[in-house]
């Protein structure tokens, strides 16, 4: 506690006052002053002033001055214990709620796993009949084909375990400033003959450049090629890969429509931090789209909600729940898959600061993948993905 004449030689009152606050902001300071000194008096309440008192004091008058400061001081010692019970409550209720998302995610993982699994036990199981019945019949094609579907079965459980230590670990991002139109580009040029295998026609609208932002662009290419090769797959798991051809000969998805996805980028405004007024800024972004006019999300998904982040070609089914936010873990409509690389490709963009968002379209045709990533990226889920 400090108490102060307003005038005193060299440094007055009010400069005093603001060297003490500017160093202890706690410390409690009463102030002096004669009764033509009002104006300086009120000065120093606006500088952080505890109270003023006007000379002649009295002695009682001091007492009551001095009391007051006590109690102030002992309120914002209190406020300041009671600020330090918040923050630890806190940081205590937040830990518990990362270990139980842990543990639920176990839980989904350990189910997604099981369903997993079983598929590519249904496949490796179709293969040892094939291969039997080629040794029975003594049939060299009944044994290369049963041969093939054991090694693409052995394939989908090497992705499997791949996507698994994925999600696993934290991934390595390096932003730096490069052409944000330019891993789209790059993706559509790698898929464009497997597109055509599959009778879909592949656009591209870019129209995120022509400056540099600053992201990780091989994390960027990363989703963005899981996101176009699942919309691909929509239509090559149609029919058991067969294809429905128009009049003129070109490949059709549902309601006749000609095969197509679309990959489109461009810049948005981003919801920004929340100021000291409650109002959310806007920040700059970077928006990618990937949209396909194939089947869809199936009946199920959409008694969730048409919109949410659910699975891309329909990769949701009946029996597994979405999560909180409407992804539903480690599931697949699409035959063969198992779901586990959406989840990753969400992770990814949440560890760039991004988002993943996946739309079920008019009348469950086609899938619309939004992915929003924002400049100087950073890996916001390590501290998440440490043990306890």
């Amino acid at each position: 506690m400090l108490l102060t004449d307003v005038r005193m030689p060299g440094m007055d009152g009010i400069d005093l006052l603001r060297a003490v606050k500017a160093e202890f902001p706690g410390v409690e300071v009463l102030v002096l002053t004669g009764h033509g000194d009002m104006e300086l008096a009120v000065s120093s309440l606006r500088h952080g002033a505890g109270d003023f008192l006007t000379k002649p004091v009295a002695p009682e008058a001091l007492e009551v001055a001095l009391d007051r400061a006590r109690q102030r001081m002992a309120l914002r010692e209190a406020l300041r214990r009671h600020t330090e019970e918040l923050e630890q409550l806190v940081a205590r209720r937040t830990r518990e709620l990362l270990h139980a998302e842990r543990l639920a995610a176990v839980g989904e993982t350990a189910a997604g796993l099981a369903h997993a699994i079983k598929n590519v036990a249904g496949g490796l199981e179709g293969a040892m009949f094939v291969l039997e019945k080629g040794l029975e019949l003594d049939r060299r094609d009944y044994l290369e084909q049963g041969w093939r579907m054991v090694r693409d079965d052995v394939g989908r459980v090497r992705d499997l375990a791949m996507r698994l230590l994925d999600m696993g670990r934290a991934a390595d991002l390096a932003p730096r400033p490069c052409d944000p139109d330019a891993p789209l580009r790059d993706v559509a040029r790698l898929l464009s003959p497997r597109a055509a295998a599959a009778g879909v026609t592949l656009a591209v609208q870019a129209d995120a450049g022509p400056g540099p932002v600053s992201i990780d662009p091989d994390a960027v290419h990363r989703c963005l090629m899981d996101l176009a090769v699942n919309a691909i797959e929509a239509f090559e798991g149609q029919a058991g890969g067969a294809m429905d051809a128009d009049a003129d000969g070109m490949a059709t998805g549902v309601a006749g429509e000609p095969r197509r996805v679309i990959l489109r980028s461009r810049r948005v405004e981003l919801p920004g931090p929340m100021d000291e007024e409650g109002e959310v800024s806007g920040a700059p972004g970077i928006e990618y789209v990937v949209e396909d006019n194939g089947p869809g999300l199936p009946e199920q998904a959409g008694q969730t909600g048409q919109t949410g982040q659910t699975g891309q070609a329909g990769q949701v089914e009946q029996g597994v729940h979405a999560g909180a936010d409407g992804f539903a873990a480690f599931v697949s409509a699409k035959p063969g898959g198992s779901g586990v690389g959406l989840m990753a490709t969400r992770k990814l963009a949440r560890e760039m600061g991004g988002e993943l968002e996946l739309e079920a379209g008019s009348q469950g045709r086609g899938v619309r993948a939004v992915l929003r990533v924002r400049p100087l990226l950073r890996p916001l889920l390590r501290p998440l993905l440490r043990a306890d």
